[in-house]
This record gives structure tokens, C-alpha cells and sequence, in this order.
């Protein structure tokens, strides 16, 4: 999880708050504790340790984060559909699993060794004095939502993991033989030539009877089970849609309205962007001894050598705050109605301080006419909400009186749609496809269609998140089997293709008896037709005719075998190997080996650690039944504790 860190310490931002908290933490280590001890019931327990639902939320909301980040569309809920939860509780249940085992082995972590750890970050230091600040750490710590005791748990709980995974990982040297063994494999090469008979080379297929035809397509197989040339099944339908999208082009807004609703998200700082400050912030005991301080802030003398010098107490940076974030009334007015590198003495509600702002943003608020276009979109949207809410409810009043589809949409003033029967892709009885009427059908509507019982309308259902439709099948048209004039072109290409690729099979394997009797390939092409190749390769390399396939298959003949492989239909391939040419382990250079070598180290060491991590988890006794699913369920934000897993 350190690597992690790592990693996500690419952020300057993120950085800053987790190097601060890191830095907070060596100040003062726990002397116990884990990183999955938390108070209240556990969602698994794992050895000593325990997954707290608090820890499990904790976890799970972050990679929803981190997934939001990459695209800001993906909801909570999304992520639970996709099993996000299951995931982080395996990820949670590794981790609990090798700290449980790295305490039992009495590994410990000391204050120095998270100093080491985290010393060499530049961003650990403090922006201003260029040393550690415990008040911009507390104030990080807050914006986080974390504690100090949790966060110290955390990191001693990566490095005890981190110990224990450098000891498992270390197992895992490989001998310089398995290096050598991967680069001869690699490097050998073999020659091969191939005959290549295509389409290119058949002879004329006579054209096929009606009755050939007919035959072909009545008794050719499809994936389904069904004959290839199957007329699909038809379905005519009356469908009734409520979409929000139609209620919002009838939509008028008030234009007192939305001047209101501007008032209102103006006064309530919930329009544009807010003032924000940084500053540095020494408290005094008296205004001479402020003043004084403003004066060495203004000189451009660091706040720390001030401190220092006058006896107070360490400087204290804000970084990026809104007047909210400050405590203290007085002192927020104050600071916001200063601007960049200005210094003053200012008398709070409770001391004398002096304070430089290092950086000032003023808040922005766009002009109603800037904002009209949204609020008219959004005001829009509600009572077009409304209005649809409205027409459902007459739409279903009507039907529950008695009243048919028909009389219904009606009643409630939508549009009435009548489709003549659609295959179940939306295509028409002529076979005519048409995109839009796809896009609009195919994915939600036609599928309810083909599972709905002719002559009664389905239950009303929410389709587009937003939209509701039902729709009631009024006739049903078989599926059947094509007629010859219907599909005879189609047909008739498909015949010819299976007609050539037979011929090609035939002449492929009286080549590859003509080979395998021991006549040279550059005659048997004479004799069957076909184009010779000749490519020497290594592994995973191709070239012409020589797929992956094709080379996969050389790699595991002797020289002077010969083999034939399908690559394609109506394209066969004879291939016959030639030579076998050996790397030489003396063209390996060094960095060569050193890399392979890497590369096995750290395959063995993740099999080591995967080994490792289902080895612990069965000694642990882990399994479905330790989960609590209630306390699971809530972890991930789940409206239904007692939905099953």
C-alpha cells in the first residue's frame, strides 16, 4: 500500500495532506493497535485483526473516488452493480490477513523507520518555513476526515505488511540458469516454408439447381440450432412512451422565477466561486508585539525566523481557505479584506496576531445573464418532471378504470405509437434496417416486446432512467425458413464459398500427402497450385502467411515435419520446418539478463505472495459465512442491508 501512496503522492495536492499526516504521525506513534482494530462490530474478522464497517466505507468510498476521477458519470451505485464492494472487501481481507501474520510474527515499526520512510519527500515540508507545521497538519488531517490515531494505524500497518512482503518477495531469487533458460527460448529462431492455397486458386463452381439451392437452405445448420437461412420472428406492436424530453419542449419558465432563483443561490454562496486565502499567522500577546511582527512580515523575513526571534509560538499556515475555515470572526473579516503578500496586525476575538497573505483569490459570481441558460434549463427540467409525474398518473388512473392503451394515452395526452411488425434487431418483414428506429427500440423496448403474451399490455416500466413506457403486441408473425426467391443471392454466395473451401480442403490434403511422401514443396505447388513463403522467426513473431498460429504450431514440430492449418476460409496453410537455429547465450549482454532476471523475480514473488495471501486466508478460516453481510451492506452504502450478497 506504500507503493500506493507512492503513486498517488503524483498529485501535489494529495501529497501535501498525506506527507503532513505522515509527518504528524512520527511526532507520536501509537504504542498499539492495527490498522483493521476499530471499534463496534466487525464486517469480517481476520486473525487478530478486524475490518470495521467504518474502515470497509472508508475504502470503498475511496475507489469510488478514485473511478470518478476517470470519469465523473460513475455513481456509487454503478460501482455496486459492478461488484466494486466485493472487491475492496477481498483487497481489505489481504491486507488484514498479512498484517495479522506480520504481529504474530512480532515484526514492529518504530518512530524512526516511518521518519526514513517518508523524509525524502519534498512536499512533506512546510511551503513556507521549510519545516514540519502540526497546525497545517491537524487542519489536513480535518479535510480528509481522518483522525490522527487512524492514519497512524495505517501507515504502521503498510509497513508492517511492507516487511513481511520484502521477507515473502525475497524468497523469490532466481538462479542465473532460469535467466539463461528464457533468453535461449526466446531468441531461437526457425525457418520455415510454407505452400499457401487460397481461393485464388479454385477452380469454376458450376452453378447450383433450384433444387440445390433449396436443399442448402433448408438443411444448413445456423449457431442457433436453427437452419442458417431462417426468416427471424416478427412482432407488431402499440407502444406508449412518457419521455421527460417531451414534456420539457411545451415547458414555459417565468422570467421573476428564475431572477429569484438566481437571488436565492447568490445570497446562499451556492453561485459561482468563493474568496479563498493563504496566509501565514503568528499570535502575539500584545499589538506592539503584532505590529512588530507585521513590520518583519512585510520586509519579507521569514514567519518562522520571526517566531524565533520574538519568542512566539510556531507560525501557522492556511493553505486554500474559505472565510468559513477560520474560527475566528474577526480575524476571517480581517484576512479576507486583505490582499496577496500584504502583512498587518490584526486583533481577533481572542489574541493579537500578524498575518501575511501569500495568496488571494476574490469570489466570483456570474451575472444573471451568464446564468439565465441554466436556470432556464433546470428550471425546465423540474416542472417538465412534474408535468410527466402528472401524465403517468392520469395514464395509469385511466387504465385502472378499464380504460384500453388507446383511451389511456388519451386520457393523459401523450403520443399513441404503432409499429408494424419488427424482428426482435428491429429489422422490417422486407428485411429494411433503419438506425434511428434501432437506436430507439432495439436496446429497452423490443426485448419487452418479444417476452410480452400477444393482446395484453405490459405493466407500466421505467426505461432512459428518466422515461416510462408500456406497449401491448397486437400480432405475431413465425419464424420460418427463407423461400429460394427471398434469400436466393445471399444463399447462393454462401454455397459457392462452402463449394470452394471443400475443392481447397481436398487439393490441401493431396498436397500434404505428396509432402509427407517426401516430394519437395516447390513442386507439389506445381502440381495442387499455391504460392510458396519462406520466413525465419522467433517466438511470437509473424510475417505473411506465418500467423501466430501458424508460428505456434512450428515452434512445437521437429525439422523435416509438415503440417497443415486452416487460416482462414476457402486459405490453407503447408508448412514444413527447415531449421531449428539455437541462440547463443554469449550475444546476451548484460542489462539483457538483468532485466530478465528482474522480470522473473517479480513473477515468482507474486506467486509467492498470491500463495501466500490463500494460504493465510484458509488458516484464518475465511469464507462467505465470515462476512457479515448486514454490516457489508452497509459499508457500501446499500438502501437494503438485507439484500443477499
Amino acid at each position: 500500500m506504500l507503493s500506493n501512496f507512492r503513486s498517488f503522492a503524483q498529485s501535489p495536492l494529495a501529497l501535501v495532506i498525506i506527507v503532513l499526516l505522515v509527518l504528524a504521525f512520527a511526532i507520536a506513534l501509537p504504542s498499539s493497535g492495527g490498522i483493521f482494530t476499530g471499534s463496534g462490530d466487525a464486517v469480517v474478522t481476520v486473525g487478530p485483526e478486524r475490518i470495521s464497517q467504518r474502515e470497509l466505507s472508508s475504502a470503498f468510498n475511496g475507489e469510488v473516488r478514485r473511478l470518478q476521477d476517470q470519469d465523473s458519470s460513475i455513481t456509487a451505485e454503478q460501482a455496486r452493480a459492478e461488484g466494486l464492494g466485493e472487491q475492496v472487501l477481498q483487497q481489505q481481507i489481504t491486507l488484514a490477513a498479512f498484517a495479522a501474520r506480520a504481529r504474530e510474527l512480532g515484526l514492529e515499526v518504530s518512530n524512526q523507520a516511518i521518519v526514513r520512510e517518508v523524509a525524502d519527500i519534498p512536499a512533506f515540508l512546510n511551503p513556507v518555513t521549510g519545516e514540519f507545521d502540526r497546525d497545517a497538519m491537524t487542519a489536513a488531517l480535518r479535510r480528509v476526515g481522518m483522525s490522527e490515531d487512524q492514519f497512524a494505524d495505517n501507515i504502521e500497518g503498510d509497513l508492517l505488511r511492507t516487511q513481511l512482503i520484502a521477507t515473502l518477495a525475497g524468497l523469490s531469487g532466481s538462479p542465473d540458469q532460469m535467466a539463461q533458460t528464457r533468453y535461449l527460448v526466446a531468441e531461437e529462431r526457425r525457418r520455415v516454408t510454407g505452400l499457401v492455397i487460397d481461393a485464388s486458386t479454385a477452380d469454376e463452381i458450376a452453378d447450383p439447381t433450384d433444387e440445390e439451392l433449396q436443399t442448402f437452405i433448408e438443411e444448413t445448420p445456423g449457431q442457433n440450432g436453427q437452419p442458417l437461412f431462417t426468416r427471424p420472428e416478427f412482432r407488431a406492436f402499440t407502444l406508449v412512451r412518457l419521455q421527460l424530453q417531451d414534456f420539457i419542449r411545451d415547458v414555459a419558465i417565468d422570467e421573476t422565477f428564475l431572477r429569484d432563483t438566481y437571488e436565492y443561490e447568490r445570497s446562499t454562496g451556492r453561485l459561482g466561486t468563493p474568496a479563498i486565502r493563504s496566509f501565514a499567522q503568528l499570535n502575539t500577546q500584545d499589538e506592539a508585539t503584532a505590529q512588530a511582527a507585521a513590520e518583519r512580515l512585510s520586509a519579507g523575513e521569514a514567519p518562522a525566523a520571526i517566531a524565533a526571534a520574538l519568542g512566539l509560538g510556531a507560525p501557522l499556515i492556511q493553505e486554500d481557505v474559505q472565510v468559513g475555515d477560520i474560527p475566528d470572526s474577526q480575524l476571517a473579516e480581517a484576512v479576507f479584506g486583505m490582499a496577496a503578500e500584504e502583512s498587518a496586525a490584526i486583533e481577533g476575538r481572542f489574541a493579537w496576531s500578524a498575518v501575511l497573505v501569500t495568496a488571494a483569490e476574490e469570489a466570483f459570481i456570474p451575472s444573471f445573464e451568464e446564468e439565465r441558460d441554466r436556470l432556464q434549463t433546470s428550471a425546465a427540467q423540474a416542472q417538465a418532471t412534474d408535468d410527466l409525474y402528472d401524465a403517468v398518473e392520469r395514464f395509469e388512473t385511466a387504465r385502472a378504470d378499464g380504460a384500453i392503451l388507446e383511451v389511456a394515452a388519451e386520457t393523459a395526452g401523450v403520443p399513441l405509437e404503432i409499429y408494424q411488425p419488427l424482428a426482435l434487431n428491429s429489422i422490417d418483414e422486407d428485411l429494411g434496417f433503419d438506425g434511428a428506429r434501432y437506436q430507439s427500440l432495439a436496446p429497452e423496448l423490443l426485448p419487452a416486446a418479444f417476452d410480452s403474451v400477444e393482446g395484453f399490455a405490459i405493466d407500466l416500466r421505467t426505461f432512459n432512467d428518466t422515461d416510462f413506457f408500456t406497449l401491448r403486441v397486437d400480432s405475431i408473425v413465425p419464424s420460418r425458413p427463407f423461400e429460394l426467391e427471398e434469400i436466393r443471392d445471399q444463399a447462393e454466395s454462401r454455397w459457392r464459398s462452402i463449394q470452394v473451401d471443400t475443392q481447397l480442403r481436398a487439393r490441401a490434403e493431396d498436397a500434404l500427402a505428396q509432402l509427407e511422401a517426401g516430394d519437395d514443396i516447390e513442386l507439389v505447388s506445381l502440381t495442387t497450385g499455391g504460392r510458396t513463403e519462406t520466413s525465419t522467426l522467433q517466438r511470437g513473431q509473424t510475417a505473411g502467411a506465418f500467423s501466430q498460429l501458424a508460428m505456434s504450431t512450428a515452434f512445437n514440430m521437429s525439422v523435416g515435419d509438415t503440417d497443415m492449418l486452416q487460416v482462414g476460409e476457402g486459405t490453407y496453410l503447408l508448412m514444413t520446418l527447415n531449421e531449428i537455429i539455437p541462440a547463443d547465450i554469449a550475444d546476451a549482454s548484460d542489462l539483457e539478463m538483468d532485466g530478465i532476471s528482474s522480470t522473473i523475480d517479480a513473477q515468482l514473488g507474486d506467486d509467492v505472495l498470491q500463495a501466500t495471501r490463500d494460504y493465510l486466508v484458509r488458516e484464518y478460516g475465511i469464507t462467505d459465512e465470515s462476512v457479515d453481510a448486514r454490516l457489508f451492506s452497509l459499508a457500501i452504502g446499500e438502501t437494503d442491508p438485507n439484500a443477499p450478497r
